[in-house]
């Protein structure tokens, strides 16, 4: 199993999540952000990842998103973890960086 990290700007989050669950043929929907929406705003980055809001994601490889709020400014910390291949794992971080 392999872990990608990095952080997100929060008003990127829905666009983000869409493209990684893309990424492993997940079709992303509006219950899926309700869960994000709900889940993350009494998160905090400063705790350990394991306390972080947890998602799975049911695609091809089968991933979980871990995040969790930086509440100094807008910014999300983002892991993914699960089935993913040295090609799926650079995609994650090449689409962390840009957001």
């Amino acid at each position: 199993m392999r872990e990608v990290g990095g952080w997100i700007y929060e008003d990127n989050l829905t666009r983000v999540v869409e493209y990684i669950a893309t990424l492993v043929h997940y079709r992303w929907d509006d219950l899926d952000s309700g869960a994000l929406e709900a889940g993350i705003p009494s998160t905090d980055a400063d705790l350990p990842p394991s306390t972080w809001f947890e998602y799975p994601i049911v695609g091809t490889p089968e991933i979980t998103l871990r995040i969790a709020r930086d509440h100094e400014g807008g910014i999300l910390s983002v892991t993914i973890s699960g089935g993913v291949d040295a090609v799926l794992a650079a995609r994650f971080e090449t689409l962390l960086d840009l957001h």
